[in-house]
């Protein structure tokens, strides 16, 4: 793929970006979205959006100024808890954006004052970055001047908000508004620049960061060369955003930060893409093609997702960004059909808010198949199957809660907002994942140092993998799950099959481990009432020595379902389906416990963990051992 940077450079760029074009781009933009978000207030897609921000506004008015003093700013490096903070950072903004849509639906109801009042607060806060992204002890660039994932949204919200209320705030709101957005965002990033190390990220940060400072620099630069600079800069830093995706469109840190980091990008070329009248245009490529249509490839059932990394696995998918890039894919979404509400983002996003209001078609929505999928280069695996007895007319879904799923994960253990959890695996059925990911953790300090794979939520122990010899998984890029073998729905007499090997040997610093693979086979029979999973694992450790001892593997399966347990068999009931786990209980010891912990809001929930343990008195002195686990899936209904 062609870099950005090199196809537009500010030479090319300074034409594209012209002044007259910038005005006529302001207004049309302005005005179309205006006239779409006030047509949406009686809409009832958009029904429950609005409830929030008419619950917010009511908040506004009722309740007490949210205050973010530096004293709640320094708690973070206290105690490492980012909660405090963050919760009324957020909440601050959250009352802005609905105040600002309020006011745009209804120009007669008298809301301005509130809207200069929340705008003028934000800019006295000591920093637009988050406590965690401050570097106290840089002695070059302030805090108010670091610019990280926020500050970048904070410029980009301000800005838009001012071009869409334009002459109906005060001429001194608007002033100190450019002059806030210019002094922390434009200056450190632009006119006197420092290096941010997200210009040169991998991941979501640099296409948030970009999106938020090129469109502030596009809606603030004070003439076309130094605007045209500016992009050529943000579009350099998009070139690694892209490359930190691989060629089959896989986002290593999941669907969660694929909204946030993708989505940001799509903000950002729709707005170039504007301010240059069609000119410039850098979501055409077919990279960008197969990034866009992630969503859905590693989507399960019920908008139930497969969550590796610091994913949670119900997202609430911008319907806005959903719309946007049903073009790139040139088909309908087959994802379901929601508008979020405002307050199911803790971060209170202006830029998804706003476009799941003026992009939103629900026209473009539609049904589709269950499907086998496979990220080659990512190494994720998903398996969808659709129970028989729930086929509409045409084979076409028409109960969602009926597809049974199975997926598994290779890659390596260096990625992106990294798990230890090479070969892990997820069942799904009945809209639930009934063997799971937990997902992220609350972030703290702690969960972002050196000591984070003790952390439940990124050690292997914390995942549906072995301990060997009492040893986890190793972080780090040499710990990797090579493929040794995919076949994808293959017949094999009455049933069709998918099967997946991994070896997993480096994911374990076991000395005396000589081979591990771990193999799938996912088999959906004739009829399709139901599927079955077997896993083998399979070691191989070195016996040299006198005194061999026998060799410790620990089975865990991870689920939020307090399971039913017997001999040989283990059975999570799920609201609308069950698995079924059936094994050796010569071979293998059974061992349940109940963990409590808590989800990346803070809220108190518990979790599953089965193990099952190689019972050593059975072992033979052999080299190799397998353990075999037979699972089996299916509806309660079917």
């Amino acid at each position: 793929m062609s870099l950005l940077k090199e196809a537009w450079p500010a030479s090319r760029l300074v034409n594209a970006l012209a002044g007259g074009v910038q005005n006529s781009a302001r207004q049309r933009l302005r005005s179309n979205w205006t006239q779409r978000l006030r047509a949406t207030v009686d809409e009832p897609a958009y029904a429950e959006l609005w409830k929030d921000i008419e619950r917010i506004c009511n908040d506004v008015r009722e309740a007490p100024r949210l205050e973010l003093p530096l004293s709640l700013f320094q708690q973070f490096a206290n105690t490492g808890e980012r909660k405090p903070y963050e919760d009324v950072y957020f909440e601050r903004r959250g009352r802005l954006v609905a105040i600002v849509l309020a006011a745009v639906a209804d120009p007669e109801h008298q809301k301005m004052k509130e809207v200069e009042s929340g705008l003028l607060d934000i800019c006295t806060e000591y920093t637009w970055a988050l406590p965690a992204h401050v570097n106290e002890e840089d002695t070059v660039t302030p805090p108010w001047q670091q610019v990280d994932l926020f500050a970048s949204e904070t410029a980009q919200m301000l800005v838009e908000i001012v071009l869409l209320l334009g002459e109906r705030l005060a001429d001194h709101v608007v002033v100190q508004v450019h002059k806030e957005v210019e002094r922390r965002v434009l200056e450190p990033v632009f006119w006197q620049p420092r290096h941010f190390d997200w210009e040169t990220a991998e991941h979501n940060w640099s296409a948030v960061c970009a999106s938020g400072c090129g469109i502030a620099a596009l809606l603030l630069a004070k003439d076309d060369l130094s605007r045209a600079v500016a992009i050529e800069q943000m579009l350099g830093a998009l070139d690694y955003f892209l490359a930190g995706y691989s060629e089959d469109g896989g986002c290593p840190e999941g669907v969660g930060y694929w909204v946030y980091g993708f989505g940001y990008f799509m903000y950002f070329a729709d707005m170039l893409r504007e301010f240059t009248e069609g000119t410039v245009e850098i979501v055409s490529s077919e990279k960008v093609r197969q990034m866009a249509a992630f969503a859905e490839r590693v989507h399960l059932s019920d908008g139930i997702f497969a969550n590796y990394s610091d994913s949670s696995e119900t997202e609430s998918l911008p319907s806005g960004l959903i719309s946007h890039v049903n073009f790139l894919q040139g088909r309908p979404s087959t994802l379901p059909f929601r508008v979020p509400g405002l307050l199911e983002d803790p971060c209170r996003r202006w830029a998804h808010v706003l476009r799941n209001l003026v992009w939103t078609n629900p026209l473009v929505y539609g049904s589709g198949e269950a499907v086998i999928d496979y990220l080659p280069q990512l190494g994720w695996l998903m398996c969808r199957s659709l129970c028989s007895s729930h086929h509409g007319s045409g084979g076409q879904q028409d109960n969602p809660g009926a597809v049974l799923a199975f997926s598994a994960k290779a890659g390596h253990n260096n990625e992106p907002h990294n798990h230890n959890d090479l070969g892990h695996f997820i069942l799904h059925g009945g809209g639930e994942n009934l063997l799971c990911d937990l997902g992220a953790g609350l972030y703290t300090k702690a969960y972002f140092s050196p000591e984070r794979e003790s952390i439940i939520n990124i050690s292997s122990s914390g995942h549906s993998v072995p301990i060997i010899n009492g040893i986890t998984q190793q972080s780090g890029a040499k710990a990797r799950a090579v493929v040794l073998d995919i076949a994808m729905d293959e017949q094999e007499g009455a049933q069709r099959v998918t099967t997946f090997k991994l070896d997993l040997t480096s994911a374990y610093a076991v000395d005396e481990l000589v081979v591990f693979t771990r193999s799938f086979a996912w088999s959906v029979p004739e009829g399709n009432e139901g599927a079955r999973l077997t896993v083998t694992d399979h070691f191989e450790f070195e016996t040299s020595g006198m005194n061999v001892k026998p060799w410790e593997v620990e089975e865990l399966l991870i689920s939020r379902i307090q399971p039913h347990t017997g001999v040989g068999f283990v059975e999570w009931k799920g609201t609308n389906a069950v698995v079924r786990l059936v094994y050796d209980a010569g071979v293998l010891r059974q061992r349940l416990e109940a963990v409590k912990h808590i989800d990346h809001e803070g809220v108190p929930f518990v979790f599953y963990k089965t193990s099952l343990q190689l019972d050593s008195n059975r072992w033979d002195g052999s080299a190799s051992i397998d353990c075999n686990l037979f699972f089996t899936i299916h509806q309660s209904s079917c």
